[in-house]
């Protein structure tokens, strides 16, 4: 595990310590760079160690040279590659994972990431082709982006290396009116006009002609339904798949843990991970004073159940004297709100471990959310009226004396399109909708938010509208939002987070299989709890999600140094696209109990958080930095 940086067009040491000093929690162990000044090409890595611990440095070379490689992630079946690729006649230095790249390079050229089971995101300089080539793991496991500058182009692990590489600081307010829609930046884009994600299954090629993207894997690809097995036959598959996907991610020459919240997903793969150490497992959760969100007693349960090392980290008001250093390890900022549940969480597993397994995945493959079973419920039950009747619904919900949200509810179930924009993630009903408190001048139509959701469910034959939301979340929700989550807090604190639900062929039966094995309206995730029953106790079988999340309600209706810093009068109106009489109405609102808006508070106060900590120029925190690397490369 690792950080990367690089840059294409130019090279400037001073700006490749810069990047790479930026992320350098992403791999304290040790650093390694290449630079080609007469290429024009420099590129750095982080290392965190923990796979071949002596042999693992980078950036690693092949044979004659020619081709170099810097790397984020683990291949899982990096073993068996050696083994072909030595048949064929390369010779290799390490037992690294990383080393295969090169060679895999050298025999199959861009198809090498077909090749490739792990979460990974790396960057190859072949000499003699004058390419670069970026690559990103299937389902967007580890984040890579890359972004345009006066110069040339970079690329890095985290945003804010871009930043100190010379991109511009020019906000997209595009991308900030879906981020408000959604959380999150969906897709290829950020929250900068010149910078943009490396999509899950893609990679971009770079040379003296210019960009190339390419995309090599889509999950959407797998048709829906095509697994024709009973429900005992599919959950037996999915019992397999996913023991040997734990068996792989315990490979490490490192301590490796896990983070346990008591729901299904998490217990499932600390008692499978249990079954293969010797050692008891360790494991950690979070603990909330507000029992209503408080899942520790489930969570208590299973490590006794398995017999872990079982560790606890309590969160409460007092929590938020971390948000500066939280704020600090984003690239962007997302509403999630167990971004800082788990920045503690990783703080306190990494005295201990330096791997960590997680459970994200499972919800967005088995259909494990209460809106699989909420949506459709309601749309099945008013299929009958003509398709009109939801225009006019919509066309009447803003003016209605009574009713409003209802009305508006009901045109969401036109089809699944409306379905998919109004039901997920960030598009959950009934709350304040981007336009009551930002200035973007952007709609669904202008920010693309509508033609992406309506490509993608044009791809789906599926009529069920639980495959068109499944398919939306594994595509954007899963690794713009959950992934980045896990990845971003976790290497905040050197610590890697593996997620075993998401291996190739998981994933893959998992679309493959038919609804009613994932959804009914009387329950959801039915194969993957078929799947488990034998291995955990029946309370966490049958338990509801309850999902960890801080009680933000309550602490917008409080006050702490973090939350009053950042929202106030004068932050909010010299934030881009923020309306600050609007916010601030929405804040005193909630306070006063007339409304519950705590999530959308949490989500404007990490947005104005984030564009004062790293874009205005007079507080930004790279400030200092990136004017050293200006003033060098305007002098080279």
């Amino acid at each position: 595990m690792c950080g990367i940086v690089g840059a294409y067009g130019w090279t400037n040491e001073r700006t490749l310590s810069s990047m790479l000093e930026w992320i350098e929690h992403r791999g304290p162990d040790e650093e390694g760079t290449y630079v080609d000044r007469d290429a024009g090409v420099m590129m750095g890595a982080r290392r965190l160690s923990i796979v071949d611990l002596a042999g693992g440095s980078q950036p690693k070379v092949n044979e004659d040279g020619n081709v170099r490689v810097v790397f984020n992630g683990e291949i899982y079946n990096h073993a068996t590659l050696r083994e072909s690729l030595e048949r064929r006649g390369h010779r290799f230095e390490s037992q690294s994972d990383t080393e295969v790249l090169v060679h895999l390079w050298e025999e199959y050229g861009e198809e090498m990431v077909t090749h490739l089971e792990g979460m990974f995101a790396f960057s190859l300089w072949d000499r003699e082709a004058e390419t670069v080539f970026l690559a990103r793991d299937r389902l967007g496991i580890k984040p890579l982006y890359y972004g345009r500058t006066d110069r040339g182009y970079v690329w890095g692990s985290e945003l804010p290396a871009l930043l100190l590489g010379g991109v511009d600081r020019t906000l997209d307010p595009a991308a900030v009116f879906n981020h408000f829609s959604l959380e999150y930046t969906p897709g290829s884009q950020t929250l900068l006009q010149n910078a943009w994600k490396v999509e899950p299954g893609h990679t971009v090629r770079i040379g003296p002609d210019g960009v190339r993207e390419r995309k090599y894997w889509d999950l959407l690809d797998v048709e829906t339904g095509s697994a024709t097995m009973s429900l005992e036959s599919a959950a037996d598959r999915v019992s397999d798949l996913l023991e040997r996907s734990v068996e792989q991610r315990l490979m490490a020459d490192v301590p490796v843990g896990a983070f346990l919240s008591g729901g299904l997903d998490s217990s499932a793969i600390v008692g499978i991970a249990s079954e293969l150490t010797d050692e008891p497992l360790k494991t950690y959760s979070i603990a909330f004073s507000n029992e209503r969100l408080d899942e520790s007693d489930e969570a208590r349960l299973v490590a006794e159940h398995f017999g872990t090392d079982h560790h606890e980290v309590h969160v409460d008001l007092s929590s938020m004297d971390l948000f500066g250093e939280m704020i600090r390890s984003l690239g962007e900022p997302t509403g999630h709100l167990q971004m800082l549940p788990i920045y503690a969480l990783s703080q306190r597993a990494s005295e201990d471990v330096t791997v960590a397994l997680a459970g994200e995945g499972a919800d967005e493959l088995f259909a494990g959310y209460s809106r699989y079973q909420q949506a459709p419920r309601y749309k099945r039950k008013v299929d009958f009226l003509p398709e009109f009747t939801h225009d006019i619904a919509g066309a009447v919900a803003p003016i209605a004396p009574v009713g409003t949200r209802h009305l508006r509810y009901y045109s969401w179930l036109k089809n699944n399109t409306e379905m998919v924009l109004h039901n997920t993630c960030g598009f959950m009903p009934f709350r304040p909708e981007p336009e009551e408190f930002l200035e973007t001048g952007e709609t669904l139509e202008t920010s693309g938010l509508r033609t992406n959701v309506s490509e993608l469910t044009g791809r789906i034959d599926d009529p069920a509208p639980e495959q068109h939301m499944s398919a939306f979340e594994a595509r954007y929700t899963l690794p713009d939002y959950h992934l980045y989550k896990a990845d971003h807090m976790s290497m905040a604190h050197s610590l890697e987070a593996r997620v075993p639900f998401l291996s190739t062929e998981l994933a893959e039966f998992a679309r493959s299989l038919p609804i009613e094995h994932k959804a009914t309206e009387q329950d959801v995730k039915r194969v993957l709890k078929r799947a488990v029953s034998d291995l955990l106790p029946d309370e966490i079988v049958e338990r509801k999600k309850a999902g960890m999340r801080p009680p933000v309600e309550d602490w917008f209706r409080e006050e702490h140094e973090s939350i009053e810093t950042w929202f106030t009068a004068e932050k909010l109106e010299n934030t881009p696209y923020v309306d600050a009489a609007s916010a601030t109405a929405l804040r005193d609102g909630h306070r006063r109990g007339e409304r519950s808006d705590g999530r959308t508070l949490w989500q404007i106060l990490t947005y104005v958080a984030w564009y004062h900590t790293f874009i205005d120029e007079q507080t930004s925190i790279l400030e200092s930095t990136e004017g050293v690397a200006r003033q060098v490369a305007t002098h080279e």
